[in-house]
């Protein structure tokens, strides 16, 4: 099993597109003007017509980044907090992150863009994780980060908890094709018990030491009868990440 502490250790340097993980009390120490900056930039890279991650812009239409207006919106596994702003912009947002220096950076960021943050939460270890009352949220959106959790299927349960009748889970997450692509094998059952599991963690993140790849099948079996799969696409030019959108029922 993988250690708790390890793995707020390791992100807590949060990825900033097309440069690297960051530790983020680095990223703290920058001057506000830089901070802006380096936002605007990952901002243009993700979401822009050219943004890899945005190929034929399924990115900003799969999150609904385009249309979403009037939800409470949790960002579970925020980062530095760009996700987060972007909805932050029509829709009430809270965040929540294993690492504290994560939300504080997070929190910053919106500060410097004069937004408002509905609710911060430091994520627990254990059930129920993150702090909020049943029916609380619309939306939670997780992006790149269920992948890393190892008791994924529990944090589905919470997230099942804590949004209202007919709200939604948006996932990105790493894809079978991802695995078939860099491996050059069939993905396993138990990643962790493949010869090749520490080379498909090295090769889509620098930091963690643990990551899972998912499919349509994958997600219909974990979401049990508490979610319906109500969309699911590959994105990027090799498919190595999806975006999958869960019901709650």
């Amino acid at each position: 099993m993988v250690n708790f502490e390890e793995q707020v250790h390791a992100w807590s340097s949060p990825p900033v597109d097309d440069i690297g993980y960051i530790p983020s009390v680095d990223l703290l120490s920058l001057s506000d003007q830089d901070l802006v900056s380096m936002i605007n930039k990952m901002r243009a890279i993700r979401y822009s017509t050219e943004g890899w991650r945005n190929r034929d812009n399924r990115w900003r239409r799969l999150f609904g980044m385009d249309r979403l207006r009037g939800k409470q919106i949790l960002d579970f596994g925020c980062g530095v907090g760009m996700e987060a702003l972007e909805f932050a912009r029509h829709n009430a947002v809270s965040i929540a992150d294993i690492s504290l220096s994560n939300l504080d950076l997070a929190t910053r960021v919106f500060g410097v863009f004069d937004a408002e943050l509905w609710n911060v939460s430091l994520v627990g270890p254990e059930y129920p994780y993150v702090s909020a009352e049943p029916s609380t949220y619309d939306v939670v959106h997780c992006s790149g980060v269920l992948h890393h959790i190892p008791w994924a299927t529990d944090v589905l349960r919470r997230f099942h908890e804590i949004l209202k009748p007919g709200g939604w889970v948006q996932l990105m997450v790493y894809s079978d094709r991802g695995w078939r692509l860099y491996m050059g094998s069939e993905p396993p059952e138990d990643v962790t018990q493949h010869v090749q599991f520490y080379q498909f963690v090295r090769t889509f993140d620098q930091v963690g030491n643990y990551a899972d790849w998912y499919n349509e099948e994958k997600l219909i079996a974990m979401a049990g009868d508490r979610f319906e799969l109500e969309a699911f696409e590959y994105i990027t030019d090799n498919d190595r990440y999806c975006i999958a959108k869960l019901r709650k029922v």
